[in-house]
């Protein structure tokens, strides 16, 4: 048989879950709801169809083969689909082939099925896989593939919005589309921005770790439960399906879970103990793909509906990523406690009590496990040219304009350009992230220097790295954001400094359960007529308030004009308990200084004087992030504080800049660490 080519084993370039992208330069197919395929026709005119994790499927798919040997060696990426009645892909129909080698020919007539060519990586020996998608789509509509028996070559649409072409999908009960920038390379083996899928519906692939007895006609299988793994390799519990099964694919699966049965729970994060009655836990080596319809405020699958299964996956690909609130179990710290596998009790412990119990020394071994940027790489940094690629904290980054100046200087001082910016968050993330992890995050980004207009970004941009976390809101209205930021990594805060994003704003609600605050925010809002010694003056109440009610808080500078303090929350009460109780505590304090105080919302009606701003203690309103800059001249950044230091003379709001504040930090520690996760319960007043 002739030698196979390099690109004969290449790895298919995957698309980015999004929104129709706005703007000219897309190309849009539909999605086919079936199996990518490479497919290498060699020199001999033999054909190989390859899976996307690497398996040889040319015997499963008999019927495509005569369609596809021609003049010239190929390599072609494809879609392996079967059509229903009504002409439209069925992966459910298609699930009856895929499991099949060598199928008889009653099946492959019962089940027809096509090859959809949708890209072409290589012609004799001209590689494509530098070429742009439109001189490939070119060279594929060329070849007249169109014309073979079982070979399609599906349309691209370069006229019409993307937005107006996932409309014509929903109309013809397609799964959906994909768009492509015209002007994009392949890329092999990579999830790329320049692709972007958009589903009507949500499937999600999942490991199966064990299943239950059903009763009656159902007597073969109840439900599967489902996992995924995180990036430590734990298997993490998502839910169960009882749904969508056919008898035949009860029979099969039936047959193929019987022969991975083990003893113990193989998923690390426990299953809740109502799910864990009567299961027959199995090797997780089986994916299967499931239609959900949303997911719980615990991050598992709600109205989940079985596909069927995917041989095609190799189960360690299907991970934990930005739509399950799960997601950033392992990265965050947020650790399950040991479990002893002998014990059935702890087997079936609830994750979320678990999760509960490890906060504080999670919390406090979170800044340990995230180490800066390293002194050789920072060194790579500061001899870097303008533009270029900075590899840092295990990830390559495209970093640009770093020469830009964010921030002008102050009192005579340099400038701070984005260079430098990107360094200080290279080098601060041990102590910034563990205010971060595990919390959407919002943005405020001054890409022109922060002496021009800059704007709010909450949504993940099309852009962002595959390696950057994801968190999908599963209770936000149509239209509103819905995919947020989790910053885990000390190359994710460079990656959001390079996009100029100066303010980082996490939320006070912890995933995987937004609705319950594990801090209560009280924000000292100073007013045009308010000095800082008057905001140090309410600081100083607010801490004699707390200290009377026993309740551990820290308080901060802002870097700009106030203070805020910080009060950690056993996560339980919702937001409006802690709302009213931050109340409550302000306006004890205001009535001690009423000529300080206004509780006017509107700043035009508090006739110069400061705030005391309980309403902060809303799901998805946030404060500034203790280390995070200010958009000011000199880098300003919020600064945690002792209790002490609101009597210091010296102090000032704007005191630290990115350029002192790791001295500081060296010097004297972070206060405010031993809060972060501390478990507290707020007293009656």
């Amino acid at each position: 048989m002739p030698a196979r080519r390099p690109d004969a084993d290449l790895r298919p370039m995957l698309a980015t879950p999004g929104r129709p992208p706005a703007g000219p330069g897309w190309a849009v197919e539909f999605k086919w709801d079936g199996v990518r395929a490479i497919v290498d026709v060699d020199t001999a005119g033999e054909v190989h169809l390859t899976s996307r994790n690497g398996n040889d499927v040319t015997g499963g798919y008999p019927d495509l083969v005569p369609g596809l040997p021609i003049a010239e060696p190929l390599v072609l990426d494809a879609e392996i689909v079967a059509l229903d009645a009504g002409g439209r892909p069925d992966f459910g129909l298609l699930q009856n082939r895929m499991h099949v080698r060598n199928p008889p020919a009653a099946l492959r007539a019962e089940v027809p099925v096509q090859l959809y060519v949708f890209d072409v990586l290589r012609v004799g020996e001209r590689s494509l896989v530098r070429e742009t998608y439109d001189d490939r789509r070119e060279v594929l509509l060329g070849l007249g593939l169109a014309d073979r028996p079982r070979i399609a070559v599906p349309p691209s649409t370069v006229d019409v919005p993307p937005a107006q072409m996932l409309d014509v999908a929903r109309e013809h009960g397609l799964e959906g589309i994909v768009a492509k920038r015209r002007t994009s390379r392949y890329e092999p083996g990579r999830r790329a921005a320049s692709w972007i899928k958009t589903a009507l519906f949500t499937t999600r692939e999942v490991v199966l770790g064990g299943w239950t007895p059903g009763q009656g006609r159902r007597g073969a299988m109840g439900s599967l439960l489902l996992g995924a793994y995180d990036a430590a390799g734990d298997l993490h519990y998502l839910g169960n399906v009882g749904s969508g099964f056919s008898e035949a694919a009860l029979r099969t699966l039936r047959g193929r879970l019987e022969e991975l049965r083990r003893d113990d729970d193989p998923f690390v994060s426990g299953v809740p103990r109502e799910h864990a009655r009567g299961v027959r836990w199995v090797e997780p080596r089986l994916v299967g793909e499931v239609e959900y319809r949303t997911l719980t405020h615990d991050a598992r699958l709600r109205h989940s509906v079985w596909r069927g299964l995917r041989p095609d996956r190799d189960p360690r690909e299907v991970v934990l990523d930005g739509a399950f609130a799960r997601a950033p179990l392992a990265s965050y710290g947020v650790r399950a406690a040991p479990r002893d596998r002998s014990s059935r009790d702890t087997a079936s412990r609830d994750t979320a009590s678990r999760d509960t119990a490890s906060r504080d020394t999670a919390s406090q071994e979170s800044a340990a496990e995230v180490r800066a940027a390293t002194s050789d790489e920072l060194a790579a940094l500061d001899t870097m040219r303008r533009k270029g690629i900075w590899e840092v904290a295990g990830q390559e980054l495209a970093l640009t304009n770093l020469d830009k100046v964010l921030f002008p200087g102050r009192d005579g001082g340099p400038s701070v350009t984005k260079r430098d910016f990107v360094r200080y968050h290279a080098r601060v993330a041990p102590h910034l992230l563990p205010y971060l992890r595990g919390r959407p995050v919002n943005m405020q980004r001054f890409p022109d220097g922060v002496g021009r207009q800059g704007f709010w970004q909450k949504e993940v941009p099309v852009h962002a790295p595959d390696w950057v976390t994801r968190w999908r809101y599963p209770d936000a209205d149509p239209g509103d954001v819905q995919d947020y930021v989790v910053v885990d990594s000390t190359a994710t805060l460079v990656w959001l400094a390079n996009l100029a994003a100066v303010e980082l704003h996490p939320w006070t609600s912890a995933l995987p359960d937004v609705h319950r605050p594990t801090w209560a925010l009280i924000d000292i809002d100073p007013g045009p007529r308010t000095t800082f010694d008057d905001v140090l003056a309410v600081a100083r109440l607010y801490r004699a308030a707390l200290e009377h009610l026993g309740v551990t808080a820290a308080p901060k500078v802002t870097g700009k004009r106030g203070v805020q303090i910080w009060v950690p929350v056993t996560p339980g009460p919702g937001f409006a308990e802690t709302r009213g109780w931050v109340e409550k505590v302000s306006k004890a304090v205001g009535r001690m200084v009423p000529e300080m105080i206004s509780w006017e919302w509107h700043t035009d009606r508090r006739g110069g004087r400061m705030r005391l701003d309980h309403t902060q203690n809303v799901i998805n309103k946030t404060l500034v992030a203790p280390f995070s800059a200010r958009p000011a001249a000199g880098a300003p950044v919020s600064m945690t504080l002792t209790w002490e230091e609101l009597d210091d003379p010296g102090l000032r709001p704007d005191r630290w800049t990115v350029a002192t504040a790791l001295d500081r930090l060296d010097a004297v520690g972070d206060p405010m660490l031993p809060l972060v996760g501390r478990d507290q319960v707020l007293p009656p007043l």
